[in-house]
């Protein structure tokens, strides 16, 4: 890994590579082994380091120890060489559509990429190995809806998110992410390593067959014709086991495509044709099963906002107002912010009921909603207490601060004009404000109360006012 990451240095040159492979001769050792292997094909033997990293480049050296930390990721045993001759499978698969193509240059990129592609698997195997050989074991084609029916993320997504905490490069991420969908990538890297994953389904599907034509219909998007694709599957078993040789691992045997051939029977295809409508079964009650969850998920937030939400103004109501305060004077605790509190209510709110009925104290209360909800930072809780009562936490706020912002309220509160029919009603209301700061013992009654006495100091005051309580508690 510190080669890689020294690879992607823009500065990097061979030789630093060079050095730092020569540092631990068990990494010069492999790489050696590896790059005389069928995996990279090199015309002469290769007898040193500083040999094999000048001929494979800066990119080369990437891609190398980018492989050898892929097959270390392989647990030892028979699940682990399942797991690992199939990332094999594809590296292999995609460098040999690269050269067909005439992508030399690029062949060790498009191999790296096909190792990548089941590392997915590789990291759940770190979790549970059975789990993941019992999926690995599964046709090709139906690996993600397996791995969704255990309640796993597929594993395309897994070995993108893999590629991106290693830095690796955005096409190399989108190709692992896309390398199951239904059509291939537009860029060239991700279309390779999609076409990879149909040829190795060959060796990994229900259907030999089936696979095959699937195989050579993706060769056809890279202007491949059958008699290349052919040609590649008949020569991907040796040079999978070849590069495990490389890699100093074991794949157990590899069924030549000339044997996978000779299996195919009416049975089988009968097999293929029964497994596939099960599949399709599988898709449609897993996508059902998922909107349902979805739908689940929707209504339980819609009803927990139901539950903490004044259905008249849109506010919070008490109970999340109690909530929200215990939560915030914890975190106001921990952190030694100040908090503040902003206490309100309408004045002379019992007139507008009696002179006009509950319909005019209804749309005071809603304007007065609607005025908070566009005024409040984002963190703030701004709440009806009760009645014509309102309620604002403010944390991380001094009293200062919380003072100003309830003088603006009762200016515009004060400004409203509501209408009902051909009446105007004119609103006012008094404010209090308090603040906790320090090691204030968390009792929210305390700072509530304090906030209510300076209402009603304000009330006393005369009204449509702000009062601020005479000392923070703390």
């Amino acid at each position: 890994m510190q080669i890689v990451q020294t690879a992607l240095k823009p500065d990097c040159s061979v030789g630093d590579l060079a050095k730092l492979a020569e540092t631990d001769p068990g990494f010069g050792i492999r790489l050696l082994s590896v790059v005389n292997s069928s995996a990279y094909a090199l015309p002469h033997k290769v007898n040193d380091v500083p040999q094999a990293a000048s001929l494979l480049g800066v990119n080369g050296m990437k891609n190398l120890a980018l492989g050898l930390s892929m097959s270390q990721m392989a647990p030892v045993g028979p699940e682990g060489e399942l797991l690992l001759g199939n990332c094999l499978r594809r590296g292999v698969a995609a460098r040999l559509l690269a050269e067909r193509m005439g992508m030399r240059k690029r062949a060790d990129d498009c191999f790296t990429t096909g190792l990548f592609l089941e590392t997915g698997l590789l990291t759940w195997a770190s979790e549970d190995l059975r789990g993941a050989a019992d999926v690995a074991r599964w046709p090709a084609e139906a690996r993600t809806l397996q791995e969704r029916l255990a309640g796993q993320t597929p594993h395309p997504i897994r070995g993108a998110d893999l590629a991106k905490e290693w830095n690796l490069s955005d096409e190399l991420i989108g190709a692992i992410r896309r390398h199951h969908d239904e059509h291939a990538p537009d860029d060239l890297v991700g279309k390779v390593a999609w076409a990879a994953e149909r040829l190795a389904a060959v060796f990994e599907g229900s259907a030999p067959e089936t696979a095959t034509k699937n195989a050579v219909a993706a060769g056809a998007k890279l202007n491949l014709n059958e008699a290349i694709i052919t040609e590649i599957l008949e020569q991907l078993p040796t040079l999978v086991s070849g590069a495990a040789s490389g890699f100093k691992r074991e794949v157990g045997a590899q069924v030549s495509y000339e044997a996978l051939k000779r299996q195919v029977d009416q049975k089988l295809v009968e097999l293929n044709q029964n497994f596939h409508t099960m599949v399709h079964r599988l898709e449609r009650l897993l996508g059902e099963k998922e909107e349902l969850n979805l739908r689940l998920e929707t209504a339980n937030k819609r009803l927990a906002q139901l539950a903490s939400t004044d259905g008249l103004t849109g506010l919070f109501n008490h109970r999340a107002f109690q909530d929200s305060l215990k939560r915030d004077l914890h975190r106001a605790r921990r952190s030694g912010q100040p908090l503040s509190l902003i206490l309100f209510d309408v004045d002379h709110f019992k007139k507008f009921n009696d002179t006009w009925g509950h319909q005019a104290g209804d749309a005071v209360l809603m304007a007065i909603g609607k005025l908070l909800l566009a005024s409040v930072r984002i963190g703030d809780v701004p709440a009806r207490y009760g009645g014509e009562e309102f309620v604002i936490i403010l944390p991380d706020t001094p009293v200062d601060g919380a003072y100003l912002l309830a003088e603006r309220l009762r200016v515009n509160i004060s400004k409203l004009r509501v209408k009902l029919g051909a009446n105007v009603l004119d609103v006012t209301s008094s404010f209090g404000v308090a603040e906790v700061r320090g090691r204030f013992e968390h009792d929210p009654a305390k700072l509530i109360e304090a906030a209510d006495t300076a209402l009603y100091a304000a009330k006393h005051a005369g009204r449509n006012q702000v009062v601020q309580a005479p000392e923070a508690l703390a």
